[in-house]
């Protein structure tokens, strides 16, 4: 395993904006992550809006000009450029120079957005806890970032993309689809519906997407659904029925039986489980 020797060099910034500002800077390896209003960017001759909730990594060494307006609240975490290339070092065996695709994200990359979370959340109630945490936490953060990166440029290449404005706006299709499905669970989604939503037909929709996340959409959104069903187990004393409907699934019996096979347990024996 890599030995992560130069995590001491990151830093987290936590603002609280009582006035609106913009401001320029020359970055690091960035990640910015929205609290609460809207951030905008401008990177690389793009206008980014980040939203409350939402995520955009910036490259190193570049130039960014921000805008903030009054009771904006967000965390920028300054990622050493030794950390970054240490670990992209041992996920490509030296052979990748890691570049971020700038898109917003959201619920995209589950860990990496509960991480985000529990960071805002120390921040703003137990800074001695985040600061015991944050060495960890850091690297846990860039470790996820470099590997999807990392997954990323892979799938490129074997899509045969070389162009970085196409591989951005392709991949910023593939974000809106997979946060589509994460904003839409409990609803009837369709192939058809999606792909005119995001834009694109429904064959290179499914193409792109099962390349870059090894499911097709609806294995995506059976996941998502579980998912959602699982913590709701976890979580609430609602009927299964309710449970089922609410996650998207029409039929108990059917997600009674889906369930079991994904998970080994019915969800009644799930819930006792617990």
């Amino acid at each position: 395993m890599p030995t992560f020797s130069s995590q001491l060099e990151n830093k987290i910034l936590y603002s609280n904006h009582d006035h609106a500002i913009s401001v320029s800077y020359q970055s690091t390896y960035t990640l910015k992550y929205v609290v609460d209003g809207v951030k905008n960017y401008n990177y690389n001759n793009q206008d980014i809006a980040v939203s409350k909730n939402q995520y955009l990594l910036l490259n190193n060494d570049s130039h960014i000009t921000t805008e903030v307006k009054k009771g904006t609240k967000g965390l920028s975490l300054f990622l050493s450029p030794e950390l970054i290339n240490e670990i992209s070092h041992f996920y490509t065996n030296g052979n990748h120079n890691l570049n971020f695709l700038e898109v917003t994200r959201n619920k995209s990359n589950f860990q990496l957005s509960h991480l985000l979370n529990t960071m805002a959340y120390l921040y703003e109630n137990n800074k001695t806890l985040l600061k015991e945490r944050m060495d960890d936490l850091f690297i846990k953060v860039s470790e996820l970032i470099v590997k999807e990166q990392v997954s990323i440029n892979a799938n490129f290449i074997k899509l045969r993309i070389v162009k970085r404005d196409t591989k951005r706006e392709l991949y910023k299709r593939i974000v809106a689809t997979k946060e589509y499905l994460n904003d839409n669970l409990q609803k009837k989604i369709s192939l058809e519906a999606l792909s005119t939503d995001i834009g694109i037909s429904k064959y290179y929709l499914h193409r792109l997407f099962s390349e870059f996340n090894g499911e097709t959409p609806n294995g995506y959104l059976t996941k998502i659904r579980l998912e959602r069903a699982k913590n709701k187990l976890q979580t609430s004393k609602d009927p299964i029925s309710e449970i089922a409907m609410a996650c998207g699934f029409d039929d108990t019996a059917y997600f009674s039986n889906l369930f079991k096979k994904h998970t080994g347990l019915s969800p009644s024996r799930f819930r006792k489980s617990l």
